[in-house]
């Protein structure tokens, strides 16, 4: 039995559906690769889009601005501690760690460095000693006259790093591993400053802080002249001052204040290295500023530094009597029993530790409500200056016939370093000199 076949054929219908689909493919195909040659030559000539516009308006040649900080605790056990002059006080742990923090500052053809450090003050001998490391880092750079070193001036810091006699004998003689940690704290702070460097604003604002400092010695500033007094509101200086940080796009940076206040929140009983109350300060705004990181981390640098603090005590309840609890004589800061070692000043709190924690707070509330509302922008050049001067050439006139020259033996004790803030122009300068 023959076997049949089964064909399938096509009509023509069929035949001419499927002509026409394949030529619909290919005039797609071609149409597609057209268009993706088209769009990559388009892209080829496409200009680079322009970047979001900042928040703030930028001026035409704005600043380099850099900021920086670096830890100079260094050892704190055993050594003894720099600012009461007392061979009895060394210390025996942290109540907070130290910091250098920097600050940089390039119009364009000049460049000024501002650093405060938590420690008492600068000595000649740590100056040589960081300039010898900027140097052999950053060749001219960084020099004499144009980096500023400031203490916040913090009685609560380890001692060891002077060239002078006296402070030699308070703090045992000259301390290797205490000025090392500090001149690597400085030299790094300024490092981390220097690399950060970008274009910037600087705001500047200020106000002022009432019940944060008492004048120690209303005694001695009646007898400056009456019409010197009354040009004054208080007997002592009450004026905050701030500078603000900022990229061109108006994002913090940093922050530099000034305040006329002893960092003596923690007094001479004190054992513990602590930045007291300009540090707590500084601790506080970082701390809000640089969310997520641990204290003594982060961008955002805030530097609360020392300015015209020679009496201007945080110890706001004044001095009185440990035996009596009296006010100590008006006059002699004494007691009638227990003389002058009976008369002790006590700040705002129950003890040394909120004292520092009040007036530090005070401070970086303050600071912080004068940074949101800073409007007042600096422009123009910046500048920095540095002055010997042979104190045994000085006269003081006491009157309009008699004045006196100052002695070999005196002694050279002075602000720690504050700023001049002329309006228009960034002056940051190093004040005063050494003896020769």
């Amino acid at each position: 039995m023959a076997r049949k076949t089964v064909g399938c054929r096509l009509n023509g219908l069929e035949i001419s559906l499927i002509v026409l689909f394949l030529l619909m493919t290919a005039v797609s195909v071609g149409l597609i690769t057209v268009l993706a040659l088209k769009l990559d030559s388009e892209k080829s000539e496409e200009v680079t889009p322009e970047e979001p516009t900042p928040t703030v308006n930028p001026q035409e040649n704005p600043y380099l601005i850099g900021v920086g900080r670096a830890d100079c605790t260094g050892p704190v056990a055993d050594l003894p501690m720099m600012g009461y002059a007392s061979t009895e006080q060394t210390a025996r742990g942290i109540h907070t760690r130290l910091f250098s923090r920097a600050f940089i500052v390039d119009d364009g053809s000049k460049r000024v460095v501002f650093v405060t450090a938590d420690i008492g003050m600068v000595s000649q001998r740590l100056r040589l000693e960081v300039f010898q490391e900027l140097k052999a880092k950053y060749g001219d750079l960084y020099r004499q006259d144009n980096v500023v070193m400031s203490g916040t001036h913090t009685h609560s810091g380890v001692g060891g790093y002077f060239q002078y006699t006296l402070f030699m004998i308070t703090s045992k003689g000259y301390i290797k591993p205490s000025i090392q940690a500090i001149v690597s704290g400085i030299v790094r702070s300024i490092d981390i400053a220097h690399r950060n460097l970008r274009p910037g604003r600087i705001f500047i604002n200020k106000g002022q802080l009432v019940d944060n400092n008492l004048n120690r010695s209303p005694h001695s500033y009646l007898n400056n002249p009456e019409e010197e007094r009354n040009r004054y509101e208080f007997n002592t200086d009450k004026q905050i001052v701030i500078m603000k940080f900022t990229d061109l796009d108006g994002d913090g940076m940093g922050l530099l204040s000034w305040f006329a206040v002893h960092p003596v929140s923690m007094n001479n009983t004190n054992r513990m290295v602590s930045s007291d109350n300009l540090g707590y300060a500084s601790y506080a705004f970082e701390q809000e500023k640089n969310i997520g990181f641990l204290p003594g981390e982060g961008p955002f640098v805030a530097g609360f530094s020392s300015s015209n603090l020679g009496d201007s005590s945080p110890n706001i309840r004044g001095p009185v009597c440990l035996n009596t609890g009296e006010k100590c004589d008006y006059l002699n800061s004494s007691c009638p029993v227990g003389g002058k070692k009976a008369c002790v000043a006590f700040g705002p709190g129950e003890d040394m530790f909120e004292s520092t924690r009040i007036i530090g707070e005070n401070m970086y509330k303050k600071a912080k409500e004068l940074y949101s509302s800073a409007k007042q922008e600096l422009h123009g050049s910046v500048h920095g200056a540095h002055q010997w001067v042979n104190m045994t050439d000085e006269t003081v006139p006491f009157n309009s016939t008699h004045s006196a020259r100052i002695s070999a033996l005196a002694v050279d004790y002075r602000s720690p370093g504050s700023p001049s803030v002329v309006s228009q122009h960034v002056a940051l300068t190093q004040p005063c000199s050494s003896l020769e």
